[in-house]
């Protein structure tokens, strides 16, 4: 593929004219010609060597270069093509340049957009104490897979995308930097956990140590959640790094990352799978004909729903060093819809907080800590918001908060709006419980949990109602135990009756404050 860079005036028959601007990554159609551009063509060794990015990476054009066919992976769903008023740009334009660590004046043209006028877009890199600071301006970018953003590169929007006070209000477009993802699993057959390259299997951004994603949103179009991820391995629109599979039972990690826990990643000012919602919600726990025969297994939620999202809104994946996930921050972040889980944090985890989050309409638990036998610690989930657990897989399975083992976590003025287990299906496995909106909080035993000695789990000023804002009351539920259509309440070791499901009193040490 032939490298093209172009100045803003002058000539460019020199290399000495022509290198400052590739230190830039200038990426606009060049009307360059002589020596210099003829040198690129050619792959003439001294011209490389000028252009020292060139080796690294093969720079493109802002043209739209279509994604390889994957098995069970829709291309160009609902995607801003041309007539848009937002101007979009593809996403070899703007992702080359920072996997190659280039910094500078990143310039990149349109595919698309009339509002405003098309014009050359200009991603701004600075660089102090060996991190990299992309901003980018307001527009589309696309992307089209599972990216691994460097170390130490913190990418930043135009401008913070959610007013908390009013969390479901969408921004204007036109203000926002939006992340779109091109590609979406489309088939409940397609290997999605098994599948040897999760590059081009997955759509969203897998973060390396000391990496920052702020003021941005970020569109998936997932319409299913495939059979194979139905125990969770990821496709969040964020993850840091780790395993492919929820066990690392493959040597398959996310985003051809080294599969080592990622430590000091922030995620700020972030909106998800807001931009087609509007478009979508109807289809939003709404019924599908023959898509709940789940008795027999022969179609168990195996249609799409419709609704273009992401599989998990954030995910840190199990990792393959002991250490795992350090020192996570996540802050003021809405999600709009999931195909599965809000936010999980699975595995080794230390020193994580997520806060003033709002996330609705999930196809899973809303807020999820799946330590597993990993015994997380410094764990803090605070005012967060759940509404509608569970709704993209309709009385299947989901609640607002649920635990898979763990060593400590507090859940810190979580407010829960949940439907009620009335019409919930009872799996064939469930041993005639259903697990679907049974209570707020459920600490299960399942998928490898493990709550050791001195485990401590702590629920502050909580808020528990239905989808109507109405109060779930004590009087109402039932004590202990699942019983359709009415929320479990329990009595802690220390502190009043509150909404959670104990799989197993004698595992877990719940205080309630």
């Amino acid at each position: 593929m032939q490298l093209e860079f172009a100045q803003e005036e002058g000539d460019c028959s020199s290399c000495e004219t022509c290198q400052p601007l590739v230190q830039e990554a200038v990426l606009k159609p060049a009307d360059c010609s002589g020596s210099w551009r003829r040198a690129l063509a050619a792959g003439a060794a001294l011209a490389l060597a000028a252009v020292g990015v060139a080796g690294a990476v093969a720079l493109r054009s802002g043209t739209f270069t279509e994604p390889s066919e994957t098995q069970g992976m829709g291309d160009w769903i609902g995607l801003a093509v041309e007539g848009s008023p937002y101007q979009t740009y593809a996403y070899a334009a703007w992702s080359d340049p920072i996997k190659a660590g280039n910094c500078g004046h990143i310039r990149i043209q349109p595919k698309t957009g009339t509002t405003p006028k098309l014009e050359t877009a200009t991603i701004r890199c600075t660089e102090a104490d060996g991190f990299k600071t992309y901003s980018f301006p307001a527009g589309i970018f696309e992307i089209d897979e599972q990216m691994l953003v460097p170390r130490k590169a913190q990418i930043i929007g135009a401008n913070n995308p959610n007013d908390m006070s009013n969390p479901t209000q969408s921004p204007d477009w036109t203000q926002q930097t939006l992340f779109l993802a091109t590609r979406g699993a489309t088939d409940f057959h397609m290997k999605y956990c098994f599948e040897s390259d999760m590059v081009h299997t997955r759509v969203g951004f897998v973060l390396d140590s000391y990496v920052t994603m702020r003021d941005l949103s970020y569109q998936g179009i997932d319409t299913i959640r495939p059979d194979d991820n139905g125990a969770l391995c990821g496709g969040a629109a964020f993850e840091t790094k780790g395993c492919a599979t929820n066990d690392c039972s493959s040597d398959v990690n996310n985003g051809g990352s080294d599969g080592r826990g990622s430590v000091h990643v922030t995620i700020e000012n972030v909106r998800l799978n807001d931009y087609y919602f509007d478009q979508d919600k109807k289809k939003v726990g709404a019924p599908i004909d023959g898509n709940t025969q789940c008795e027999d297994y022969q179609c168990c939620f195996c249609k799409p729903n419709g609704v273009r999202s992401t599989q998990v809104g954030i995910y840190i994946p199990e990792s393959r060093n002991h250490r795992g996930t350090r020192h996570f921050f996540a802050n003021n972040v809405v999600s709009r819809s999931n195909q599965a889980d809000g936010i999980n944090l699975h595995g080794k985890v230390t020193n994580a907080t997520v806060q003033n989050t709002h996330f609705s309409n999930t196809g899973d638990d809303t807020y999820a800590l799946w330590g597993a036998n990993s015994a997380p610690t410094g764990v803090t989930f605070k005012n967060g918001v759940a509404v509608s657990p569970g709704i993209m897989r309709p009385n299947w399975y989901g609640v607002c908060v649920a635990t898979y083992g763990l060593k400590e976590v507090v859940f810190d003025g979580i407010t829960c709006r949940s439907p009620t287990s009335a019409t919930a299906i009872i799996p064939p496995w469930g041993g005639g419980q259903s697990f679907y909106s049974t209570s707020m909080f459920v600490f299960y035993t399942s998928f490898s949990a493990g709550y050791p000695a001195g485990n401590s789990l702590t629920i502050k000023d909580f808020t528990f109602t239905n989808l109507h804002g109405e109060p779930f009351k004590v009087s109402d539920g039932n004590e202990d135990k699942p019983v359709r259509g009415k929320m479990v309440w329990t009595k802690p070791n220390y502190g009043e009756m509150a909404p959670y499901f104990l799989v197993d009193k004698k595992k877990v040490n719940v205080t309630v404050q």
